[in-house]
């Protein structure tokens, strides 16, 4: 329950960064338009919410994996500092670990 509470405060926080335009200048830098930034922040809530209901956990997580795989992505296209990519690559861990703990219980 303690992963889950801390992948899900690493979203929240992430979406509310989107949502309140905050990383708006990494998103421009890197070339996505703006409704593409908040599009992403509704589709991390949505993968949260499913994340979080008996029985969909796995796909809520899944959906969590994608959005991380492309902020993987990008981070590295555009050769992001290696803290950025840890935190990110650290987080999809903590996923797909959840993930997996939840299939096996």
């Amino acid at each position: 329950m303690i992963l889950k509470l801390v992948i899900s405060l690493i979203f929240v926080a992430a979406a509310m960064q989107k949502f309140t335009g905050k990383v708006a200048p990494n998103w421009e830098r890197w070339g996505y338009p703006r409704r593409f930034m908040y599009a992403t922040g509704i589709a991390e809530v949505v993968a949260l919410a499913l994340f979080w209901s008996p029985g969909l956990e796995v796909v809520g997580a899944a959906a969590l994996g994608l959005v991380l795989l492309g902020a993987l992505a990008t981070l590295i296209q555009h050769r992001e500092g290696a803290s950025h990519l840890a935190f990110t690559a650290l987080t999809l861990l903590l996923v797909v670990v959840q993930s997996y703990r939840s299939v096996v219980a």
